[in-house]
């Protein structure tokens, strides 16, 4: 089942997995979000830190996308527009008008990128390295891409430097807090107000304890 209008937290593991398989070888922030990004009402899910698979912005429309078997025969091929809608491709995140389709990566082998194209079912597929529509990048990178994160004050408060023993800042709940930079385990973010803050994207375990938002 989807949910629309914000995402939950997602939990992803940063221990490195090796693929099993490869193919031939607020919300409180403001009453105006209306985010229409889907994901899974289940998401909180342990993902190796491997990272995603994502579509490129420069994406044309008029492309298809070819996603393959483990044998590395076509599984399917579609195109990606705003109408798209295919219950078997059910990934991390996906809003076709805004060009945006995150598959979780489970890891490479012989040229393929292996993925999760289907959350409900933990189905796993395969998409060409070489393919010109997507790229890889891992959960650091990711982080910074998206249009704003949130975060438990009480476990995870604002602080001046990223420094657990720095100072910390009360939380502005009608602000967003846009992602600036990563050092660590703390995240720079930056509220509407234009002011710099840290905080941890990670636990202890390396588990990602932010709420992403792709949307506003």
């Amino acid at each position: 089942m989807y949910i629309k209008i914000f995402l939950v937290l997602s939990i992803l593991s940063c221990n490195n997995k090796s693929s099993e398989n490869s193919p031939k070888s607020k919300i409180n922030l403001k009453d105006s979000i209306k985010a229409q990004v889907k994901i899974k009402d289940d998401a909180r899910i342990v993902l190796n830190n491997n990272g995603f698979v994502i579509l490129k912005n420069t994406f044309n429309h008029k492309n298809l996308l070819t996603i393959y078997n483990i044998d590395g025969s076509k599984w399917k091929s579609f195109k990606f527009n705003d109408n798209f809608s295919d219950e078997e491709i059910s990934p991390y995140a996906i809003k076709p008008e805004n060009i945006l389709l995150v598959f979780k990566y489970l890891g490479k082998d012989n040229g393929f990128y292996k993925i999760i194209v289907n959350e409900d079912k933990n189905i796993t597929k395969y998409i060409k390295e070489s393919d010109p529509d997507f790229k890889y990048q891992t959960i650091n990178e990711h982080i910074l891409t998206v249009f704003s994160v949130d975060f438990n004050e009480k476990e995870n408060p604002l602080l001046s430097q990223p420094n657990e023993k720095s100072q910390q800042n009360p939380k502005n709940k009608n602000s967003f807090y846009y992602p600036i930079k990563i050092s660590g385990d703390f995240l720079m973010v930056e509220d509407d107000n234009k002011k710099d803050f840290w905080i941890r994207w990670c636990d202890e375990k390396g588990n990602l304890i932010l709420t992403l938002f792709y949307d506003a």
